[in-house]
């Protein structure tokens, strides 16, 4: 067996790949192939050089999620290794939704090419166990912007940082690269001269494109937004307002939203239902919303559509039609502060504009006086329901808080009745159920002066890797807020079936399956960190209990309320 000396080897280059690429954190669920590059580690830290801080993690959905979050909060690409196809494997979901996301990673995983035949011994499970034929990029391809095996020395380096160059441009994604070990055993010579890896270009519309749409604007009585994911970007939010604000165009956020868009508080703002408005509307700008409205055909009768978003034919959806007429594709901050210059430039029909403020400023505080009623009627109610969580939360927790919810059939409730004024306070965990943790404890990394809540169902936090998740809470100091939204079952499966079989045997005898679920002591499992725990089923003891969660979180300790919510949540 060859014993390594202490030189710079593959593992090195792998390192300097990434500081070039301006990553912050390698987010590692780790395997036996990372020993060079581990052992690069502790050359930055022995001679204290810069470069990305290293975090393992124990669950490889963890270590996607958290880099996804973390990566769409901050704009700063982040990396991730895995351990060979079995990792890869296991956190395949998390990178699939990191695709539909359109999120640049970087993500790598090892194998071995010698199998013990030659001078590097790998160890014995690589042959028994870890090697996939074909090799491991054959299996993520599917789910990933681009793959590749890399199996020499001299084009591993470059080969990463081309790698991250390709994730970040449109459309941006997760790139994958398996990395035999052979390969990372070899010396490797730093180059002495190393080009700056430059930020991808911004794209934007031509200008007689941005005229004829904001003509179309100008012309138009009754123009609407619909609004899913210009979140987590203050610059996107802030340009959107403008538009908004200067031809007093109402906002509708998608139901498919992973962000917050536009700011609750603002007079046009009208909530998450596009269908009332469906009839009269006849502009419809769709900002980077790929499902305006339900089923897909159901467009407005009347409306000119035009699709404003950095990529707006969606390559993961298997069906997409939102039946644009006409496309403004680049940059979104940027397109939507050219149409705000363009309508400035044209001139707009002030009278028009002040009578179209005016009826969706009475909108407005109509949702909001709907809102308010929901929630008084909750605060005498028998039972927890979302609105009084929301109320109770934004009565304790401050203000700049972010929640992450991965629950369903009280994902609508929850975000209609949670306030935010900036794209930092909501998030939708990545579709697939079983990423909520992960991707509240990637928030709360990007944002670690803000109170992070998940609202998770409790059903959902079953499909989580909860012990990994609490460890990692505990040793990086990333507390969470998770209040569980338990109703003892998955009610929209229930829904479903009564749907399609509303006078069948299950319904009439009451004999559901695949429906109710005899959970643990959810709370309890932050007992195993020192953390807060609670099961809360009245709800005049909510306020008492998140102000205890909300104490422990304060002194750097996770909690967790159980809140006993019984019934379908209203879904519909």
């Amino acid at each position: 067996m060859r014993h390594v000396k202490n030189y710079q080897d593959g593992g090195e280059a792998i390192l300097e790949a990434f500081r070039r690429l301006n990553a912050d954190y390698v987010i590692s669920s780790p395997g036996s192939e990372w020993a060079p590059f581990w052992e690069a580690l502790a050359r930055q830290n022995r001679d204290a050089a810069d470069g990305p801080a290293y975090m393992d993690c124990g669950h490889e959905s963890i270590a996607v999620n958290m880099a996804t979050a973390y990566t769409k909060i901050t704009g700063r690409m982040q990396v991730v290794l895995l351990h060979a196809g079995a990792g890869m494997m296991q956190g395949s979901m998390a990178l699939d939704a990191a695709g539909a996301m359109e999120t640049p990673l970087v993500i790598l995983s090892g194998e071995v090419l010698g199998y013990g035949e030659g001078e590097v011994d790998p160890g014995s499970q690589w042959y028994r166990n870890l090697s996939v034929a074909g090799g491991t990029q054959r299996l993520i391809e599917p789910m990933v912007k681009w793959s590749q095996q890399v199996a020499s020395i001299d084009t591993l380096h470059e080969t990463i940082v081309r790698a991250g160059e390709m994730a970040q441009r449109t459309p941006k994604g997760p790139v994958y690269l398996c990395v035999p070990m052979e390969t990372m055993l070899e010396a490797w010579v730093k180059p002495e001269a190393q080009r700056p890896v430059p930020v991808a270009p911004k794209l934007q519309p031509f200008p007689e494109d941005i005229e004829r749409v904001a003509n179309a604007i100008a012309g138009a009585a009754c123009p609407v937004i619909s609004v899913e994911n210009i979140g987590p970007s203050q610059e996107a939010f802030d340009a959107l307002v403008e538009l908004a604000e200067l031809a007093a165009i109402p906002v509708v956020e998608g139901q498919g939203a992973f962000f917050g868009n536009f700011p609750k508080s603002h007079d046009l703002y009208l909530g998450q239902r596009i269908d009332p408005l469906l009839a009269e509307l006849d502009l419809a700008l769709l900002v980077e919303s790929r499902a305006p409205w339900y089923p897909p055909s159901n467009t407005p009768p009347c409306a000119q559509i035009v699709s404003i978003s950095e990529n707006p034919l969606k390559e993961h959806m298997a069906y997409q039609a939102m039946h644009a007429e006409t496309y403004l594709e680049g940059d979104l901050a940027a397109t939507l502060r050219l149409l705000s210059v363009a309508l400035r430039a044209r001139g707009l029909d002030v009278d028009a504009i002040a009578q179209r403020r005016a009826r969706f400023r009475a909108a407005h505080q109509g949702w909001l006086d709907g809102l308010t009623a929901s929630e008084n009627a909750a605060a005498v109610g028998a039972t927890i329901t979302p609105p009084l969580v929301m109320k109770v939360l934004r009565d304790v927790v401050p203000r700049e808080c972010c929640i992450v919810d991965e629950t369903i059939v009280h994902q609508m409730e929850i975000r209609e009745h949670q306030m935010w004024d900036d794209p930092l306070t909501f998030y939708r965990a990545p579709s697939g159920l079983g990423q909520g943790l992960g991707y509240a404890l990637g928030v709360k990394l990007a944002l670690p002066e803000r109170t992070v809540v998940l609202t998770i169902g409790d059903g959902s936090f079953m499909y989580n890797p909860v012990v990994p998740a609490m460890a990692l809470a505990a040793e990086h100091s990333l507390p969470l807020l998770i209040l569980v939204f338990n109703n003892s079952q998955y009610a929209v499966m229930k829904h479903f079936h009564k749907r399609f079989y509303p006078d069948g045997t299950a319904v009439t005898s009451d004999d559901y399956y695949g429906v109710n679920i005899k959970g643990p002591d959810y709370e309890q499992a932050a007992a195993m960190v020192g953390g807060y725990c609670q099961r809360v089923e009245d709800p005049t003891d909510l306020p008492a209990a998140i102000e205890a969660a909300y104490a422990s979180l304060q002194k750097g300790k996770l909690a967790i309320l159980n809140l006993i919510m019984p019934g379908d949540g209203g879904v519909k």
